[in-house]
C-alpha cells in the first residue's frame, strides 16, 4: 500500500475510534441505549468517499477491529464486539450503494456531491434504509447477547445512526465540494464556497452569537420548558443566507450542544422521564433541524444555479445576436465598399475581440502580401509562397481548416521577428476558400494578452467570414452565406426547416429536369420524451446533437439533412432511389448514439409531387413503422399513376 493510503487508513481508523468513543460516552444513565452513535456517520462517509480505493478492504478490517476493541473494552463479549462492528461495516456498505444508485446521474462524474435537494433526497432514503437494516441486524446481536429486546429500543438505533449519517456525511462532502470546486476540477454550475466578508462575515457572527444565546436559554436558563423546537427560526436564518457547507456545520454543532446538555440532566429534553422517548426525542431535534437547514439551504443553491444557467443562456444568446449583427454590418459593409478588405478584418475584429485583425493575399508573383490592417501597426508584410517556409504559405497551399496557436511564440513557421515586433500572444489564422475551394487569402488574428482558447461561436463566425472574405476578394457578397447562417440550428448545426423547405424546393426541380431519383427521408428518435424525462433535457440536447453529427457522417457531401422539428430530421437523397436509400437509413439507425433508437420513413419523389407531398408520405410509412414497434426503416408506396381514358 502506498504511504498515502496507509496515512489515510490510519488517520480514518483514529478517527472513527474517536467517534466510536464518544457514542459509547453517551449511554443514558440507567439503560444500554447510546443516545447518539457518529461513528456510523465517519463510517458511511469514509465508505462513500473510497468506495472504489485499493485500501478499502484495508479499512473495513480496521472499521471491525475499532468497533470490536471499543465494545470488548466497554463489557461487551468479543463474539458479540466482532458482529457489531461487521453489522456497522454491512451499514456503512449499503448506504454507500443505495446513495450512489439514488443519486442523480448529473452528480456522479466528480463522485459523490450534494449539491441539490434531489440529491438530499438520495441521502435521506439512503441514510434511512441502511440504519434500519443496521438496527434490525444489530438488535438482534444485542438481544442474542442480553436476551432482552424491545421495539422501541430498535427505533431509537435506527434514528440515531440516521441522523448521524445526516449529520456527518453532509460535512465531509460539502468540504470535498469546496476543495474541488478550489481546484476547478468540477462544473461552473458546482456552487463554490463563498467565505462571508464585509457585512455579511458580520451577519455570521450575529447568527452565531444568536445561536449560542438561544441554546444557552433553553437548554441551561429555562431547562423546564419544552421549547426547543422554536430554534429552528434560526436554523432558517442560516439556511437562507449563508453557505450550505456552513449550514450543515451548524446542524451538527447543534446536535452537539443537544445531546451534551441531555447527557449533563439540562434542558427540556432532560426531564422526560422514559429514557427510550428521551433519546428519540433529542436525535429528532437534531435530525429535523439537520433536513430543515439543509433542505433550505440546497432549495437556495438550486435557484442559484438555475440563474446562472439563464445568465449564461441569455449572455450567449446577445453574443448570437451580437455576432449576427457583426454579419449583417458586414454584410452592408462589403456591398458598399469599393475595396471590402478592411470591411472583412473590420467585421472580424468586432465578432472575436481581437486586439488586430490583418488580410494576406498572394501577389501572383509567388509571395503572399499584407491587403489590410486594422487595429495593427504593422508593417507590409510580404512572404514566399514557398509551403516549407512558413505557416501562412502552407495554409495556402493545402487549404487547411482554422489554425489557433495559444502562444504565438512556441510555433515555430510563425516569424518571431512580427511577435516581438507587434507583442503578439496568441494568434489565428482563418483561411478565405472561394467556392471551388481555392484558399484566395488568410485571415490573421493577434491578442496581446494569451487566449487559452477559442469558443465554438467564434470559430463559426469565423469560418462564415472566411468563405465571405473570399467571395468579397472576388466580388461576391455575403448575401447567401448571412442567410445560411440564419438557417441553421443551433443545437445540431443542421439546416432548420426553412433552410430545408428552400432547398428541398431545388432538389425537386433538379430531379423534374433530370429525371434522376430523388428520396426523401422523414427520421424521428424514439420514446425521446422518456429520454428527457428520465436524463433531463441537458441529456436530451446531447443526444439531438449526437445524433445529428452521427447520422449526417452517414450521408454523402450532396445529400441535404435539416432539424424539422422536435426530435425529427429531414434528409434528402439526389440521384438515389428509395431502394438504394433503405441501406443508408439502415446505417444511421445502427448510428444511434446513447443507446437509443430511431425510426424512418423512406419516400422516393414521384413525378408532379411536390417535396412537401413526397415528405407527407415519408411521415405516413414513419408511423406504421411506429406502429410496428420503432426502430425500423419502413418505405412509403408510390402514388398510383392515373393513366387518362
Amino acid at each position: 500500500m502506498q504511504p498515502t493510503r496507509l496515512a489515510a487508513s490510519a488517520g480514518f481508523t483514529a478517527l472513527f475510534g474517536v467517534a466510536a468513543v464518544l457514542g459509547r460516552l453517551t449511554v443514558l444513565e440507567g439503560s444500554t441505549l447510546n443516545l447518539i452513535w457518529p461513528a456510523a456517520g465517519v463510517a458511511a462517509l469514509w465508505a462513500l468517499l473510497h468506495r472504489d480505493s485499493a485500501s478499502r478492504w484495508v479499512d473495513a478490517t480496521l472499521m471491525v477491529g475499532v468497533v470490536t476493541v471499543v465494545d470488548v473494552s466497554t463489557g461487551t463479549s468479543l463474539g458479540t464486539g466482532v458482529a457489531l462492528g461487521v453489522v456497522g461495516l454491512v451499514q456503512a456498505v449499503a448506504f454507500v450503494e443505495l446513495f450512489r444508485r439514488a443519486l442523480p446521474s448529473d452528480q456522479r462524474v466528480h463522485g459523490p456531491l450534494l449539491l441539490d435537494l434531489r440529491a438530499l433526497g438520495a441521502l435521506l432514503a439512503a441514510a434511512g434504509v441502511a440504519s434500519a437494516v443496521g438496527a434490525v441486524t444489530g438488535s438482534l446481536v444485542v438481544a442474542l447477547d442480553s436476551g432482552s429486546w424491545s421495539l422501541l429500543e430498535l427505533a431509537v438505533w435506527q434514528t440515531r445512526n440516521a441522523v448521524a449519517v445526516l449529520l456527518v456525511v453532509p460535512v465531509g462532502l460539502r468540504l470535498r465540494q469546496a476543495l474541488l470546486t478550489r481546484r476547478r476540477a468540477v462544473a461552473d454550475d458546482v456552487p463554490s464556497f463563498v467565505v462571508p466578508r464585509g457585512w455579511r462575515a458580520v451577519e455570521v457572527v450575529i447568527a452565531v452569537s444568536a445561536s449560542v444565546m438561544g441554546h444557552v436559554l433553553v437548554f441551561q436558563l429555562l431547562p423546564s420548558y419544552p421549547i426547543a423546537f422554536p430554534l429552528f427560526a434560526l436554523t432558517v436564518w442560516v439556511a437562507l443566507r449563508f453557505d450550505t457547507g456552513l449550514t450543515a456545520l451548524r446542524d451538527l454543532c447543534v446536535a452537539v450542544a443537544a445531546v451534551a446538555s441531555t447527557l449533563a440532566g439540562t434542558g427540556p429534553f432532560a426531564q422526560m422521564a422514559d429514557i427510550a422517548t428521551r433519546a428519540l426525542i433529542v436525535q429528532a431535534y437534531a435530525g429535523l433541524g439537520a433536513a430543515l437547514g439543509l433542505t433550505l439551504a440546497l432549495g437556495r443553491d438550486e435557484r442559484t444555479v438555475l440563474m446562472r444557467r439563464l445568465r449564461r443562456s441569455a449572455a450567449e444568446a446577445d453574443d448570437r445576436a451580437r455576432q449576427v449583427q457583426v454579419l449583417a454590418d458586414a454584410s452592408r459593409s462589403l456591398l458598399l465598399a469599393e475595396d471590402p478588405r478592411a470591411a472583412v478584418c473590420e467585421a472580424v475584429e468586432d465578432a472575436t475581440g481581437a486586439d488586430g485583425v490583418y488580410l494576406l493575399e498572394p501577389d501572383g508573383t509567388g509571395h503572399v502580401v499584407s491587403s489590410a490592417v486594422v487595429g495593427l501597426d504593422m508593417p507590409p508584410v510580404r512572404v514566399s509562397a514557398d509551403a516549407g517556409t512558413s505557416l501562412i504559405a502552407h495554409m495556402l497551399a493545402s487549404g487547411g481548416q482554422l489554425v489557433f496557436a495559444s502562444d504565438a511564440s512556441a510555433e515555430p513557421r510563425v516569424s518571431q521577428v512580427l511577435v516581438e515586433q507587434l507583442r503578439v500572444a496568441s494568434a489565428a489564422w482563418q483561411p478565405a476558400v472561394s467556392a471551388d475551394d481555392r484558399v484566395v487569402a488568410l485571415i490573421g488574428l493577434i491578442w496581446h494578452d494569451r487566449v487559452t482558447e477559442l469558443p465554438a461561436s467564434t470559430t463559426q463566425v469565423l469560418s462564415v467570414l472566411g468563405h465571405e472574405a473570399a467571395r468579397a476578394i472576388e466580388r461576391g457578397n455575403l448575401l447567401e452565406a448571412l442567410a445560411r447562417a440564419a438557417d441553421r440550428d443551433q443545437l445540431t448545426g443542421l439546416a432548420n426547416r426553412r433552410r430545408w423547405d428552400e432547398l428541398s424546393t431545388v432538389e425537386v426541380s433538379r430531379a423534374q429536369r433530370t429525371h434522376l431519383p430523388l428520396t426523401l427521408l422523414l427520421l424521428d428518435l424514439d420514446h425521446f420524451k422518456a429520454f428527457n424525462d428520465t436524463f433531463g433535457h441537458h441529456r436530451g440536447d446531447e443526444l439531438l446533437h449526437d445524433f445529428a453529427q452521427a447520422a449526417a457522417g452517414c450521408l454523402r457531401e450532396v445529400d441535404l439533412m435539416a432539424r424539422w422539428g422536435g426530435e425529427e430530421f429531414a434528409v434528402a437523397l439526389p440521384d438515389c432511389s428509395a431502394a438504394d436509400a433503405r441501406p443508408v437509413a439502415e446505417r444511421i439507425l445502427a448510428a444511434v448514439p446513447h443507446g437509443q433508437t430511431a425510426t424512418v420513413g423512406i419516400a422516393q419523389w414521384s413525378p408532379g409531387e411536390s417535396a412537401a407531398d413526397t415528405l407527407t408520405r415519408a411521415d405516413a410509412a414513419l408511423y406504421r413503422g411506429k406502429a410496428g414497434g420503432r426502430a425500423r426503416a419502413v418505405v412509403a408506396d408510390q402514388p398510383a399513376v392515373v393513366v387518362p381514358v
